[in-house]
């Protein structure tokens, strides 16, 4: 019979639950003899254990592992460089074995993803800390004495029950549709819809559900078609991660793609009845490319023709479909200022196909990374980037741009520095290029949209 803990001890315990969920990285502390080694480490929870990765020994590297293997009591230190919320423990560390071999590993990365990076580049071995004493410190709201926990066997076993974390079952359909990448479906109608002459707020909605749908229904439908041919494997990094980490049959998975679709397209067709079939022409368009990005027999993705659709679907096609929904007419306008953002959403693709290049020639699927070598991919990345800048000083010089346009250049500094890791094959891997450029068609984004709504409603006067 486990023996109900004192209530403060379940207060603190709860506590270093809310710890580790909050956070991702420990500072992790061995020792044998004389050789003390501490450095920061990933890690992940489950069960009260505590997951992560340290370098195999080789090379003088590998402290961690000769001083777990000699003395496996270790320490640890979780915080946020904040002294509000932060936990001090000790634990008995394991080393489980290379993380090439360990389904373990998948504890982390589905909490952590870009511990994939390190996994790819370096040797790596799982271990786990089974936590003896923790020592939390709670300052959040008022402040608390620093409350010391042994952790028995009974008390460990919470951690497997009442204070275990198990996953809702709605949290990995959101993860696989990939929702941080929206803002380029959101910002291209936006964009459009706000170059129309008059803006119908329902309408807009009804287009933004429509877009969102067919984005994420892509998303998910690309997922599978990229595990399906083995394009995605447990160190790939640009997908959902939903079927590498198990967190869903692929049978699922393309059902809730095919979901999505059919529900775009119910929304396409609503669009049409209301605003005229060159709404649904644009739609069926759109969805032809998204339905054969990845899937066969077309497989745009793989034939170095996926950066060409990325930028028609995300950018001209989406905007002028926008436009059209409110305007019921054709206009350059939005083709013109739409362009930019479909430069920097092409930017994102390639960031992502520079880092897995070598994978995808292996697997003898084209991208136009592939073909141009680390070299020239690193002249087209520049040059979809500083593009999307020209278009908008020639859509400001051509009066199709209010000058608050130029406030794109407020991100400037961000695309140099973006610039500046394209050219180095370790920066490309370890600032995350995709995610970075992401960033930059963020702010982007968000500069130019603002740029259309001033101009529409406070112009410029000269």
């Amino acid at each position: 019979m486990v023996e109900t803990p004192r209530p403060e001890v379940l207060e603190a315990l709860r506590a270093a639950k809310r710890i580790y969920r909050k956070n991702r990285t420990l500072t992790l502390v061995s020792h044998a003899d004389a050789d003390v080694w501490a450095n920061k480490v990933f890690f992940a929870e489950q069960d009260g254990y505590l997951y992560g990765v340290i370098e195999q020994p080789r090379n003088g590297r590998g402290h961690h592992y000769q001083n777990i293997v000699r003395n496996p009591h270790v320490f640890f230190l979780i915080d946020r460089g904040v002294p509000d919320l932060f936990l001090q423990g000790e634990g008995q560390a394991e080393i489980l074995g290379d993380v090439t071999e360990r389904p373990e590993r998948h504890i982390l990365f589905r909490r952590v993803p870009e511990a994939v990076i390190f996994a790819k580049f370096f040797p790596l071995l799982v271990f786990r800390i089974r936590p003896t004493h923790l020592y939390i410190s709670d300052y959040s709201e008022e402040w608390k004495p620093r409350a010391r926990v042994e952790v028995s066997d009974d008390l460990f076993r919470l951690f497997q029950g009442p204070l275990k974390s198990s996953p809702r079952p709605w949290q990995a359909y959101w993860q696989a549709v990939r929702s941080f990448s929206f803002t380029v479906t959101i910002f291209a109608i936006l964009l459009g819809a706000l170059l129309a002459p008059v803006v119908s707020w329902p309408l807009l909605l009804l287009a933004l559900v429509g877009g969102l749908l067919a984005h994420a229904g892509t998303n998910v439908i690309s997922d599978y078609f990229d595990h399906r041919r083995g394009v995605d494997t447990w160190l790939t990094l640009g997908s959902s991660r939903v079927l590498l980490d198990e967190l869903m049959q692929p049978r699922r998975l393309i059902a809730f793609g095919f979901l999505l679709l059919v529900l775009a397209a119910a929304v396409g067709v609503t669009l049409a009845l209301l605003r005229g079939l060159p709404v649904l022409y644009l739609a069926l368009a759109g969805g032809f490319l998204a339905a054969f990005y990845t899937s066969p027999p077309v497989g745009f993705k793989y034939r170095a023709l996926g950066d060409a659709g990325v930028f028609l679907a995300f950018g001209p096609l989406m905007a002028l479909g926008s436009y059209y929904v409110q305007a019921q007419a054709w206009a350059w306008t939005p083709v013109l200022l739409s362009v930019p953002l479909g430069l920097l959403t092409v930017a994102i693709l390639h960031g992502n196909n520079l880092r897995d290049m070598a994978d995808d020639a292996r697997l003898g699927f084209k991208t136009v990374a592939a073909l141009l070598g680390f070299r020239g991919s690193g002249i087209y990345y520049a040059s979809l980037v500083a593009g999307a800048y020209a278009f908008t000083v020639l859509a400001v010089a051509l009066g199709r741009l209010s000058p608050w346009g130029l406030l794109v250049f407020l991100t400037a500094p961000l695309a140099w520095r973006n610039l500046d890791a394209a050219f180095h094959p370790r920066r490309v891997d370890f600032t995350f290029l995709d995610l970075v450029t992401a960033r930059l068609h963020f702010r982007f984004g968000l500069l130019l949209v603002g740029a259309v709504a001033l101009g529409r409603f406070l112009p410029v006067v000269p």
